[in-house]
């Protein structure tokens, strides 16, 4: 495999670099300088524009790139007139509202005001949601709809070692992610878990992401049933548990132990092949009960996600023997 720019430039700020030199590459006067990669860089912006609701009527005589605004990752204002707000995220997520924060920037400042603002989240690794990232105003630009724009092109294009390196880059992340539909789970990565969570979703009504504790931390992934009142199914890679709350409830161990052993008389009568925890802890959230070998396999070891789905819908769908205002 011959040496990928991405591998060593793997920072927020070097993606930033990356798309602060492509949005650059836009100007209608780099069209005679090269023409394919011109062209690539207006689709790009002619999708966030598109994203945000706006067409783009005339030739782009400027792009202005101003980095760090305020904090903002990439700030370029087209012709005066638009202003795009780039906000890069690659491990990270949003917090502590400074979506919202930039956005304001962008609309007080006296610079900035009258500029029309297009306010985009990039995200080139899986997220559970983007419901913030749309009250916050943006819109998110995913490693997919990079991937098409500079795959449409690639036959047309001269050989452009970062432009090749960016996509090689993107491809091989987009493989890490759905490899858990090609290796065995005990050789799964966190990309891994990424991309069946992300699967998962589509199918359970549920979130997931990275619960960080002393032991290391793991990927999750949470649910409720329909049926069920006072518990909730979370996923901690490949073990399957049953939580409750009780962070209302006068007698936390009595209504700890009631619940379980509801749910160790549900899991005997439905066949669920639950367990009773090894160590049995009080706190807000708990463990009532675990299986360990929830995850279906193939005749070939692989993961069988169909059968998975099946097998975790079940959770979900069997009735709970007692309310929890009997609980």
């Amino acid at each position: 495999m011959k040496p990928n720019l991405f591998d060593y430039a793997t920072s927020e700020l070097s993606q930033d670099a990356f798309l602060c030199w492509l949005l650059k590459w836009g100007e209608s006067s780099f069209h005679s300088v090269d023409e394919e990669l011109n062209r690539i860089a207006i689709e790009f912006i002619d999708e966030i524009f598109s994203l945000h609701g706006y067409k783009r009527d005339d030739e782009i005589k400027q792009v202005r790139i101003i980095r760090q605004f305020k904090g903002l990752d990439v700030l370029a204002i087209i012709d005066e007139k638009y202003a795009i707000l780039i906000e890069d995220k690659t491990f990270t997520s949003e917090h502590s509202g400074q979506l919202e924060r930039y956005l304001e920037e962008v609309k007080t400042n006296i610079s900035t005001r009258d500029l029309i603002p297009l306010p985009t989240y990039y995200k080139i690794i899986e997220q559970s949601n983007h419901q913030a990232i749309h009250k916050a105003g943006y819109q998110p630009f995913t490693r997919d709809r990079m991937i098409k724009i500079l795959e449409s092109h690639r036959r047309n294009l001269p050989m452009n070692t970062i432009i090749d390196d960016y996509l090689h880059h993107l491809k091989r992340l987009d493989d890490d992610i759905n490899s858990y539909q090609t290796l065995p789970i005990a050789e799964w990565t966190a990309f891994s878990w990424q991309g069946f969570y992300r699967d998962l979703q589509k199918r359970l009504n549920g979130k997931w992401g990275y619960v960080s504790n002393p032991s290391g931390g793991f990927w999750g992934f949470w649910w409720k049933g329909n049926e069920q009142q006072y518990h909730y199914w979370q996923l901690e890679e490949t073990v399957l548990r049953a939580k409750i709350e009780a962070k209302e409830n006068p007698d936390i161990k009595a209504y700890r132990d009631m619940c379980m052993s509801t749910l160790m008389k549900d899991s005997s009568e439905c066949d669920l092949k639950l367990k009773r925890p090894k160590r049995i802890s009080t706190g807000k959230n708990m463990t009532i009960a675990y299986r360990e070998n929830y995850l279906q396999l193939q005749e070939n070891g692989l993961l069988d996600f169909e059968k998975t789905v099946f097998e975790l819908e079940r959770y979900g769908q069997y009735k709970q023997s007692v309310k929890s205002d009997d609980v």
